[in-house]
């Protein structure tokens, strides 16, 4: 995700468990769905965000 975008991360997985983990970096955010749990993002439209969105290419920075 960029600067600025908002998103809604949706699990079935107890907050306990850890089912995901949010950085924030100078490019953006990144959501990281642990193994083992299932999660979703959506964007602020409610569309959901595939894996990989926005990602740089390799070798892009």
């Amino acid at each position: 995700m960029e600067p600025g975008e908002e998103f809604t991360v949706v699990t079935e997985t107890a907050p306990e468990h850890s089912p995901f983990n949010v950085v924030v970096h100078d490019q953006g955010i990144t959501v990281w769905v642990n193994s083992g749990s299932d999660a979703e993002v959506f964007d602020k439209n409610g569309d959901l965000v595939p894996c990989g969105h926005q990602r740089p290419a390799e070798g892009d920075h």
